[in-house]
Formats: C-alpha cells, structure tokens, sequence
C-alpha cells in the first residue's frame, strides 16, 4: 500500500541521498502542485446539481485529490510534462463539453484517464492499462472504456503545442508558488 502522509506527499522526496532539491526538480513538483489546485478550484465551481458523465461516481471517493495524486506521482513514474498534458486534456474536454465539470463526482476519474493518456502519448515508456487501472483504483474494463470516452471526446487529438503546453505549464507553477508563498 501506498504510504503518503497527511499534507499528500509521498515519502523519499527530494534528491537521491537527501542532498537537496534541484531546481529542475522543484519546478516539476510545482506542476504536480499547481496541477493538484487547479483541480481543486474547478471543484469548488461546479454548481449543483450537475450533469452525471461516464466520469461521474456515485459517491465521492474517500481519497482527497491530492493523496491520490501523490499515489499517480509515485507510481506512475512518468514524466513531468505529462501533468501538465493532464490540465490540458482535462481544460479542453471541459470547452469541448460543457457538460462535463470537474467536481468531487468526476475529478478522480478524469484525472486518472487524462494522466494514462498523457503518459502513453508523450512518454517512451508507460505501463498496461491494467496496471494504470490498479493504481488508479478502478476496475480495467472501467479505465478501458473512460480512456476510449476522453479519446472519441477530444476527437483523439492529443498534440499539443510547444507555445499552449508552455502557458499551461508556466500556469500550473504560478499556481504553486502562489499557494506556497500565501500559506
């Protein structure tokens, strides 16, 4: 099982042997970050009652987004461009369908696919669905059939833009370090 501690964070962070953090390495932790926000605000402006997606749970999962965020970060182990790739996949289902929010329902599972999506399309290296499916706590059939939905939704465009993946990234840093600084 997965060990994270109350403020979402995996254990062993930093640098190999604890000698600090780089900044390449401080940077990519604020996308996590900013991207663990940005979800969140979105949460927060969804208006009841919402249209139920194939994204929607019945019930709102008993893991905050953050913790299981932590849980995709250490399992995964894909790279830092991929939750920036996430926001984006996510912001644009949201302007390509209206109807879907991201709410306590839905944002698990639609963060869960975008970043599966994000992981196959951009890095080399990714795991079978089965076991982004384990991680993420859902059923494979379930995970299938909500990858093949996000893909058919987003009209299986995945290509992002240097200039647009630049502004989401450059906004999911801002995000952090304006969170950090307010605490």
């Amino acid at each position: 099982a997965l060990q994270v501690d109350a403020s979402g964070d995996a254990p062993g962070g930093g640098a190999p042997g604890g000698g600090g953090t780089s900044r390449q390495e401080l940077c990519g932790e604020q996308v996590v970050l900013g991207l663990a926000l940005a979800l969140e605000k979105l949460c927060t402006l969804v208006v009841q009652p919402e249209k139920l997606t194939c994204f929607h749970s019945c019930q709102p999962p008993t893991v905050s987004l953050r913790v299981y965020l932590a849980r995709i970060r250490q399992c995964f182990g894909c790279s830092i461009e991929c939750y920036a790739l996430c926001m984006v996949y996510i912001d644009r289902l949201m302007k390509l369908r209206p109807d879907i929010r991201v709410s306590n329902l839905s944002c698990h599972r639609l963060l869960i696919c975008s970043m599966v999506l994000a992981a196959k399309f951009h890095d080399d290296i990714f795991y079978s669905n089965t076991f982004y499916a384990k991680v993420g706590g859902l059923r494979l059939e379930e995970l299938n059939a909500l990858e093949r939905a996000m893909l058919r939704l987003l009209g299986y465009k995945l290509f992002v833009q240097p200039e647009e993946f630049g502004n989401y990234r450059a906004c999911l840093e801002h995000a952090a370090r304006g969170w950090v600084s307010g605490k």
